[in-house]
């Protein structure tokens, strides 16, 4: 029998389990935290050039979605404005036929690729057709700009927001 105000090898497993598991979320959250305070100051840098949450959202989507899937989700907004007689729904035509010709699709998928280095691989066209070397060509292009606005931002002799703040602590 156990004395009184003891615990079973069972509660006491029990308990040194809790109070493990306890630790681990609190260390998570803490880190959490600060991660979530640096991606707050990231949207800062981006609120400067008029950007917002909701745009990095909507970029995610367009990263992760199906074209398809996404023109439907706008059909549906337009839709919806349209109910509320918003001007927006003046322009639902803008989402029934894609008119671009193949060449300068190829170009613009290959130069956001390339912004976004997805690498040649990416190409979904036959490389030695017209399409597949206009991506190629604006791959190469999306590339060329992503290497310029990183080499510009790091010869800059002004310190990046992130060290300016650093410094100020």
């Amino acid at each position: 029998m156990t004395a009184i105000g003891h615990n079973s090898d069972k509660e006491a497993l029990a308990e040194q389990t809790f109070l493990s598991v306890f630790r681990e979320i609190k260390e998570r959250k803490s880190a959490i935290g600060e991660e979530m305070g640096e991606i707050n100051e990231a949207y800062k840098r981006l609120k400067v050039h008029g950007f917002t949450k909701a745009d990095i959202k909507f970029a995610m989507e367009l990263e992760e979605k199906d074209a398809g899937d996404v023109i439907a989700t706008m059909q549906r907004r337009i839709r919806i404005a349209k109910m509320f007689g918003h001007g927006l729904a003046r322009q639902f035509d803008m989402f029934e036929e894609d008119r671009t010709p193949l060449e300068e699709r190829a170009y613009e998928e290959g130069l956001a690729a390339g912004k976004l280095r997805k690498g040649q691989g990416a190409n979904p066209y036959d490389a030695t057709s017209a399409a597949g070397q206009a991506w190629l060509k604006g791959e190469a292009e999306g590339n060329a700009f992503a290497n310029a606005d990183l080499s510009s931002a790091l010869e800059q002799d002004e310190p990046f927001p992130d060290e300016t703040a650093e410094a100020a602590e």
